[in-house]
């Protein structure tokens, strides 16, 4: 039986952006540099939730990873729908 893998790309671009989006908040917003910073803060926030839609369980469709592995741990995460295992493309 093939095993269905998620990419850890999308697993990286999880936590790019939501560092991004904290940054932009923890800046803050210079009077100079609000448009700037509201298109930094819409990226991150689209990209955001771009990653998550792809950081769906292969099987089910359904269920995510919590706090997806930007490394492998060595640790295995359970889809909370069907309960079969998120194995990244870099773990086989």
């Amino acid at each position: 039986m093939k095993v269905k893998t998620v990419r850890r790309k999308w697993a990286r671009a999880w936590w790019v952006f939501l560092w991004g989006m904290l940054l932009s908040w923890l800046l803050g917003m210079p009077d100079g540099a609000k448009p700037l910073c509201f298109v930094v803060l819409l990226a991150c926030g689209a990209g955001l939730i771009v990653s998550v839609l792809k950081l769906r369980c292969p099987y089910c469709g359904r269920g995510s990873p919590r706090g997806p592995a930007f490394w492998p741990s060595g640790k295995t995460q359970y889809c909370s729908s069907c309960g079969k295992p998120f194995v990244y493309d870099d773990e086989l």
